[in-house]
């Protein structure tokens, strides 16, 4: 896989073995969780529908720079979180650090405003998984907004 999300994953049971399966054939990460107490648990991650080129289109296509933060020409890195529903909604989202309020705002809107997700699921089962991801803000020469998802550009 060309690209990789760094999320967290908190288990709560005994002594357990993580392991990351990546292939080119898949669009998905897979996360093979093997506790002695529950077996082996697979954890599918969940998608932007279309892979992280479709995500980052939507991003660059729909984030509107701020007339006030254009000004004073803010840029520098932001992290949020989201929750990806067992419904592929985009629910509970958070700026964990922010870069300027009217930025600040204007990714809050485009991220609530994400198309449904293909969801994570636990065994084949669709469940809740919370996302944690860096995004760049920057201003290019013509004014017009960039966007970068830090860590997710392809190699």
């Amino acid at each position: 896989m060309k690209t990789l999300l760094f999320k967290r994953l908190i288990v709560a049971t005994g002594v357990m073995f993580l392991s990351l399966t990546m292939s080119e054939s898949k669009a998905v990460d897979t996360i093979k969780v093997v506790s002695p107490e529950n077996g082996e648990i697979i954890i599918t991650q969940p998608e932007f529908r279309g892979g992280m080129a479709a995500m980052r289109k939507y991003i660059d296509d729909n984030f509107v720079y701020p007339d006030d933060a254009a000004k004073r020409t803010i840029s520098g890195k932001m992290e949020v979180e989201f929750t990806i529903e067992k419904s592929g909604d985009v629910s509970y989202v958070n700026i964990l650090k922010g870069l300027d309020y009217s930025i600040d705002e204007e990714v809050l809107r485009l991220l609530k405003a994400m198309p449904r997700w293909i969801p994570a699921t636990k065994n084949g089962t669709p469940v809740r998984y919370k996302i944690s991801m860096p995004l760049n803000i920057r201003v290019s020469r013509n004014r017009k907004s960039s966007t970068a998802l830090q860590g997710l550009d392809e190699r």
